[in-house]
């Protein structure tokens, strides 16, 4: 068994778990029935996927897939669907790429891809796993299959065949995992399939709710052939014993079904209505959880669902008091659930602007209700000002009240009420404050702060009062931002021209305080040699400056060109500094629409950068900057403009930038 395991390079390859791996397969395999001690694939999950944000597959993995497949066969050992498990998370996992690695060595391989391509080579024996005898098998293998559709083929007949004979069987979550992996593989072709399962009497009603989300993802435009079907769906949805909440697929915190629907706007919508409408149903986890995920998916959904989420939170207040005590905490819960998805709808949280400010009752410097935090950011990224005292009394670190809030949205919008929140963010950034500027909220307040640009100033003497050092460097940005209003600091500014570390972003600050042609010169060349010496990986910091400087930075034009057509930029982010920076310099688009048209391709587009700036962003507004020369940018950017989809993931307010962003650039292009 596990033929050639121990001539394999693991260690070379990039496995860093603890243990060996042939010795941790050979554990696998001999682990008794029933064995409850720690399972060895937790190790191996470990050292083939060693980070957690994106997960990154590492060079072991295509490796040793042959071996899991192997471990997965061995009859009745407990660890095989964990084994299973394992195999869909490198199958769902980008491949690992070393920032360090020698650009002369070559594009580093794709191993998620390589390991893909293995498991489809062994679907032959994945198949065998449908007719395990445990039921979680089934589905860790019925999972796995769906998401290798190179191997449809060969898989989609034999999870029909199982999903068949289990159709009648109560509680067989195996052939439920089945009818759901077909869906995702093969929905299309399946349609009359899925109608047949539908009907009633032939199937039981898990089976069915699986078929219903079959018939959506093979007509996703389509309308839901009548309501029966979401009231299948809700019903299933809404019951936490259902099979449906047992079964791990394609996102955190979501159902199979919720997945499926994620695909099919009308399906999604109707879903949500339905479970809204239901009196009984309409504060728990599976409607406001459903209205979360179709207000983040798609772009009509907040005028329909918001008002109905208001009313929730209207009656959870108002029958507060008849609640018995072990209820209230539950009440609370979603009380402030329903708050948080109203806040993060975007700008259609503005008719709902009065609901959120009557959450914000008591004194703000005292603890605050858990429903206070989601009304303060909703009512900050609208800039409406009934919020400024709570965020004061959480900028003044108030129990800890700024902890809980995403500084980096709620600052920008609210500029029109710079001189209300001045003297909190000089306490929070200057040396007065109490928990050592604020920690990384400090960092991300001063990030956010460089949208103010001018109105700033008045915040820049107690920045700069601050003992020199690390903190003073990471304040550059905004004293650049805030231009010759922050002159008061230039001596401070120019005093880190001697820090090798910073000196390149304190040359370009000084350029911005003054002015003056010798800095923009002296500024173009740190920046230059320092963009030179770190390599592609430095240009997401870097370029943007240059791209400030324009012309006067046209001694960087080589060395951005080389870094731009580097094969090992990394993808999109280290392209797109780069692209703006050589239009900014040079006015030339000429080899740059490419790359930036590569950045707004993607999906799910980034929501952030590096300090905040997401390079999808930046790439839709340098399209338009170039005008008619960016074209062929035209039907991309028309779909993120006016498409029914959400482009980003999960985040509303991030979407309508790209929205309103987008729609300048097309009105450039056109004009």
């Amino acid at each position: 068994m596990f033929e050639g395991v121990e001539d394999v390079p693991w260690k070379r390859l990039g496995f860093g778990g603890t243990g060996s791996v042939p010795g941790l397969l050979r554990e696998i395999a001999a682990a008794p029935s029933g064995s409850r001690a720690e399972s060895p694939v937790r190790r191996l999950w470990h050292g083939l996927l060693p980070t957690f944000e994106p997960r990154e597959v590492v060079g072991a993995a295509p490796c040793l897939v042959p071996y899991l497949v192997e471990a997965a066969g061995v009859a009745r050992q407990p660890h095989r669907g964990l084994v299973l498990d394992l195999m869909t998370g490198i199958a769902l996992s980008a491949p690992h790429r070393d920032p360090f690695r020698d650009p002369r060595a070559g594009p580093e391989p794709d191993h998620a891809a390589l390991a893909r391509a293995a498991m489809v080579e062994c679907a032959g024996a994945l198949v065998l796993s449908l007719d395990d005898v445990a039921p979680k098998v089934v589905v860790a293998a019925a999972r796995l299959l769906a998401c290798l559709p190179e191997a449809a083929p060969s898989s989609v007949p034999a999870l029909r065949a199982r999903a068949e004979k289990g159709a009648r069987r109560a509680g067989d979550t195996g052939a439920v995992a089945c009818v759901l992996a077909v869906a995702w593989l093969a929905a299309a072709e399946h349609a009359d399939w899925f109608a047949g399962l539908l009907a009633a009497g032939v199937a039981q009603r898990d089976v069915r709710a699986a078929a219903a989300a079959g018939r959506a993802l093979a007509a996703p435009e389509a309308a839901p052939p009548s309501e029966a079907v979401i009231t299948l769906l809700a019903d299933a949805e809404a019951d936490p014993r259902r099979v449906f909440h047992r079964i791990p697929w394609h996102g955190d915190g979501m159902t199979p079904l919720g997945s499926a629907l994620l695909r099919a706007e009308r399906w999604h919508r109707a879903l949500a209505r339905e479970l809204l409408g239901r009196p009984e149903q309409r504060e728990t986890s599976p409607a406001l959880l459903t209205a979360r995920q179709a207000i983040g998916a798609w772009r009509a959904s907040p005028a329909e669902l918001l008002p109905m989420l208001a009313d929730t939170v209207r009656d959870l207040i108002a029958d507060a008091p008849a609640r018995p005590r072990r209820r209230e905490r539950g009440r609370r819960d979603s009380l402030a659930y329903a708050v948080r998805v109203i806040s993060e709808s975007g700008q259609a949280a503005a008719a709902q602007a009065d609901l959120l400010a009557g959450m914000l009752t008591g004194d703000p410097a005292e603890p605050w209700p858990e429903v206070a935090a989601p009304a303060v950011e909703g009512l900050a990224r609208l800039g409406d000002g009934r919020c400024v005292p709570w965020l004061v009394a959480a900028l003044l670190d108030e129990y800890g009240h700024v902890e809980h809030l995403d500084v980096s949205d709620m600052i920008p919008a609210m500029v029109a009420h710079a001189p209300a929140l001045t003297p909190a963010l000089r306490t929070l950034l200057g040396p007065s404050s109490p928990s050592g500027g604020g920690g990384m909220q400090g960092v991300d307040c001063m990030d956010a702060l460089v949208s103010w640009g001018e109105a700033a100033a008045p915040v820049v003497p107690a920045i700069a009062a601050r003992a020199p050092g690390m903190y003073l460097s990471v304040a550059l940005p905004l004293f650049g931002a805030v231009g010759p209003a922050a002159a008061e600091v230039l001596p401070r500014v120019l005093a880190l021209l001697d820090d090798e570390q910073s000196r390149h972003v304190a040359a370009w600050a000084a350029w911005r305080i003054t002015g003056e042609p010798g800095q923009a010169g002296q500024a173009a060349t740190l920046l230059t040699e320092r963009l030179a010496r770190l390599g592609p990986h430095a240009a997401d910091d870097i370029a943007p400056l240059l791209e400030q400087l324009g012309p006067a930075a046209g001694i960087a034009v080589p060395v951005l060109r080389e870094q731009l057509h580097d094969a090992e930029c990394g993808g999109q982010a280290d392209q797109v500094a780069p692209a703006r920076a050589l239009w900014a310099i040079t006015g030339e688009s000429e080899g740059l629409v490419a790359p930036l048209l590569n950045a707004i391709t993607v999906r799910p587009l980034p929501t952030a950068g590096h300090r905040g700036q997401a390079s999808g962003l930046r790439a839709v507004e340098a399209l338009g900057l170039m005008g008619p020369a960016a074209e062929h940018a035209a039907p991309h950017l028309e779909l993120i403009a006016n498409g029914r989809a959400r482009v980003t993931s999960w985040d509303v307010w991030a979407d309508e930038r790209y929205q309103h962003a987008a729609r300048r650039a097309l009105a450039l292009i056109q004009g």
